[in-house]
């Protein structure tokens, strides 16, 4: 059976949307994608772009799945890599790329990390956070681990990152849903990681698909693939469903160096940061699905303490976005994501006894006023106007907004293609653009204002045109 497949242009115009063109393009509905839950990743034009080394045999002890993260301001930084064996001994030195002659050099604190599958295959991990960093200066890098077969270090390359300038305004990179193949932005991010133009790199989640496959090796060679990006650019992501397994071992593991113990919870699952004039909330959506109520509530608890504390500042951090997987609202067709999920999370749970809704988002959104709720999950783009209980707030005004702005950003290149919208609606008044061809955004950050672009790209990893550009603004 066929299905078609189309990439569609949509640009925007006050509250409604104009489609460009359309390409259609037939696909077999029951094709198997590589890359995919439970399929071997191959080659293609994305994963192969030069430097990009997921696909080879790294020695014993060899660094490899290198990714930086950060503390509030770039202050610290925080690295996390792997060897394929435990070494004895382990180092991450960096300086500033003026002053080479600087160095520090910080032990890495260390683990076992074992995938929760039948073979109980085991990695080794280190973790390491840097002293206080000077502000506005480009920093030079390496990892290495002491091989005790050969009785030698082996170094990573020499890798460099920026923290944040002095000015007020910053930039940052936001994505959603990538895996191994058909990482359609990939080259476009390995080349805009080089730049210094962007402070971190957010992920709504989903990766890899999935990491625990084949015993944790797809794991290993998604972080080797985006090692290119997130050696240069922090990554401050969230996990998706299809980051579960084991109860999130992977992702618990893999991202331990993101600021969750700065933010007092207790794993790498939520965390929130401050950067100049942004609040920035993780939250994983994933515990309404999978998780116990009383995960639930602890979670909302969390949330809501960590957003009241986050409003005492707002005068200083104007702006507050949280970035999660799932949305609360959205448009795609023939799915119970847009339906019965989406309320669940934007509503909550039913109490049995007095029928009341509890642990909904939207409440906490609404209550503490945040600005821009990030998300993915569904394989397309989609923003809405300012929205409240199912209904568009404050006339869809951006400036000094009366609600929320939601922009799911689910296609930088899952293994599947992207997920259509119904072409001819009807649609929800609070739908203010679609976009289901693939893409990334950078968003502005400037203490009166939020600038968010999203860019297409083409499938042959070129860059396309501008599909969607807003503004928020404050007085």
């Amino acid at each position: 059976m066929l299905k078609l497949i189309s990439l569609v242009l949509w640009v925007a115009a006050a509250t409604t949307f104009v489609s460009a063109y359309t390409i259609v393009v037939p696909r077999d509905q029951d094709q198997e994608f590589p890359g995919g839950p439970g399929l071997w990743p191959e080659p293609d034009r994305y994963n192969t772009y030069p430097d990009v080394n997921w696909n080879r045999t790294y020695e014993a002890f060899e660094p490899q799945q290198i990714h930086l993260s950060l503390a509030d301001d770039s202050k610290y930084a925080r690295i996390e890599f792997a060897t394929l064996s435990p070494a004895e001994q382990s180092s991450f030195k960096y300086w500033p790329k003026k002053h080479d002659k600087s160095v520090e050099i910080v032990q890495p604190e260390t683990w076992e990390f074992e995938d929760g599958g039948e073979a109980h295959r085991t990695i080794s991990l280190y973790r390491a956070k840097t002293r206080k960093l000077r502000a506005a200066t480009v920093y030079q890098y390496q990892v290495g681990a002491f091989d005790n077969d050969k009785s030698k270090w082996s170094w990573s390359s020499v890798y460099e990152f920026h923290t944040g300038s002095k000015r007020k305004e910053f930039s940052f990179i936001a994505i959603g849903d990538i895996g191994l193949n058909n990482a359609v932005t990939l080259p476009q991010l390995i080349e805009l990681s080089k730049t210094h133009k962007y402070d971190f790199l957010t992920l709504s989640g989903d990766q890899a698909y999935d990491m625990k496959d084949f015993d944790g090796t797809k794991g290993d060679q998604y972080m080797n693939l985006m090692q290119e990006v997130w050696a240069r650019v922090p990554y401050l992501g969230v996990p998706g469903n299809h980051e579960g397994a084991y109860n999130y071992t992977h992702y618990k593991n893999r991202f331990k160096n993101v600021p969750f113990e700065d933010s007092g919870f207790d794993n790498p699952l939520m965390y929130s940061v401050n950067y100049k004039s942004l609040h920035l909330v993780s939250f994983s959506t994933e515990v309404y699905f999978d998780g116990t109520d009383d995960m639930i509530q602890t979670a909302i608890n969390w949330l809501d303490a960590d957003l009241t504390e986050a409003n005492k500042h707002r005068k200083q951090r104007p702006w507050i976005i949280l970035i999660t997987h799932h949305p609360v609202y959205c448009s795609a067709p023939n799915t119970e994501d847009c339906t019965t999920k989406a309320a669940l999370l934007r509503d909550g749970k039913v109490n049995n006894v007095t029928g009341e809704h509890w642990g909904g988002l939207e409440p906490i959104l609404l209550k503490h006023k945040v600005d821009l709720y990030l998300t993915g999950h569904v394989h397309n783009y989609e923003r809405t106007l300012p929205v409240a209980k199912g209904k568009v707030a404050g006339n869809g005004v951006l400036h000094n907004p009366a609600s929320y702005v939601e922009v799911i950003i689910g296609n930088a290149g899952p293994p599947e293609p992207t997920v259509l919208f119904n072409m001819t609606g009807p649609f929800h008044d609070w739908s203010a653009v679609r976009y289901d061809s693939y893409g990334y955004s950078t968003v502005n950050v400037s203490p009166s204002k939020l600038d968010f672009t999203h860019h297409q790209v083409h499938q042959d990893g070129s860059l396309g045109t501008i599909a969607d550009t807003f503004s928020l603004t404050k007085n």
